[in-house]
């Protein structure tokens, strides 16, 4: 920044040379014009009048509305009270019509809902095979296999489509399966395609043969071979045992076992669970791969799951007492077991995986400390009888 030296005199005479300032004007008018106040001028709102209008086109939308709505119901009210007579006329000769043909729709088909209604009281029976529902029909018990689990369905098959299809009675688990293993569905069920098996089933001298090809894939895992074994079981319990042949008669080897033996029909030593399909059906299923030395033990660890896939039958907290004698085991609840207060197909699976689990130890169970003496065809008052199979599935073969 420049910096002048200038010195106080000649600042003074500079002030000297401005002209002199002079208002002419009488002090009068100088204060007349100071007092005047000038108007402050405020900003117009320039929103009210949007406002404004907006608000009446608003009103006058109600109010068209209103008379329009009004004017409708008025309409609508006439209408009504013009058509009410012939609706009433009209509404009480359908009435008269439909009251006479549903009489006679009833009486024409009384018989055939009847029929209809005791159809479905016997399909929901017991969900197992007894004694007295072998009359007239020939048990087809077969292994289902799903997520490497083993499930056995039992089919009752009418004895007249037996000797057309087969011209034969009684015939054996071999025959039976031979004839309709190939047609049976599983999918549909629920299950894993996995039958029939590959190579050839016949009923030799001492049981079932299975005569296996050199390219079967029963032994690629462990779980196969368990699978396959357990099969063979459900399938042919009639027969005792089956033998695992090569085509030339000597027994198959199979990876990690070696000649395989004669494998034992005969299902033992298991608890029943609940299994549910993928599909949403549940079955009773035996837990192979679970033996216990006694009942008790099968009846103690019935309490909980054993996994996630097989459930136990009986209500979370079940609490029981068990004696058991070389044929009898008895159950006796902690506290009275109502089963009308269960879901009765559970209630039913629940009381025949007890009746299963006593069976494969060769015994009967019966049951004690429950509220209803009978209830549904089941006699508590006497040892449970002991179904023939599990899993009555219907037939529908043709």
């Amino acid at each position: 920044m420049p910096h002048n030296n200038w010195d106080d005199e000649h600042i003074e005479n500079l002030l000297r040379d401005f002209p002199a300032i002079r208002d002419d004007r009488p002090k009068e008018e100088v204060y007349q014009r100071l007092a005047q106040k000038e108007p402050v001028r405020k900003r117009q709102k320039q929103w009210l009048p949007l406002l404004v209008a907006a608000l009446a086109f608003i009103t006058i939308g109600i109010l068209v509305a209103s008379i329009l709505n009004q004017s409708g119901i008025d309409s609508s009210q006439n209408e009504q009270s013009t058509e009410s007579g012939s609706d009433q006329s009209a509404a009480s000769t359908a009435e008269t019509a439909e009251d006479r043909s549903i009489q006679e729709e009833n009486a024409a088909t009384g018989d055939a809902a009847t029929s209809i209604m005791e159809s479905e009281d016997a399909g929901s029976g017991q969900v197992s095979v007894y004694e007295g529902d072998l009359e007239g029909h020939t048990l087809f018990t077969i292994g289902f296999t799903e997520n490497a689990f083993v499930i056995p369905l039992s089919f009752l098959i009418p004895d007249s489509q037996i000797m057309e299809d087969l011209g034969k009675d009684n015939p054996n688990s071999v025959e039976l399966y031979n004839q309709y293993a190939s047609e049976i569905d599983e999918q549909a069920l629920g299950f894993d395609e996995y039958h029939p098996y590959v190579g050839k089933i016949a009923m030799g001298s001492e049981g079932a043969e299975h005569v296996l090809p050199k390219d079967h894939q029963y032994d690629l895992a462990s779980a196969s071979i368990g699978v396959y074994t357990a099969t063979l079981k459900e399938t042919f319990r009639d027969a005792g045992q089956v033998a695992v042949l090569n085509e030339d008669g000597s027994p198959v080897e199979f990876d990690q076992i070696g000649p395989m033996e004669p494998v034992v029909t005969d299902v033992k030593n298991v608890a029943f669970y609940a299994y549910t399909t993928a599909a949403g059906e549940t079955f009773l299923a035996p837990g192979y791969g679970m033996p216990f030395e006694t009942a008790t033990e099968a009846f103690q660890a019935m309490k909980d799951s054993p996994n996630d896939f097989q459930k136990s039958t009986l209500p979370d907290g079940t609490d029981f007492s068990i004696t058991e004698t070389d044929d009898l085991v008895q159950i006796e609840f902690q506290s009275p077991f109502d089963f009308s207060a269960m879901e009765e197909v559970d209630a039913k699976r629940m009381i025949e995986s007890l009746a299963m689990t006593a069976k494969s130890y060769g015994k009967q169970v019966q049951l004690a400390n429950i509220e209803q003496p009978q209830w549904l065809g089941y006699d508590f008052t006497v040892p449970l009888e002991t179904p023939v199979a599990t899993n009555n599935t219907p037939w529908t073969i043709k």
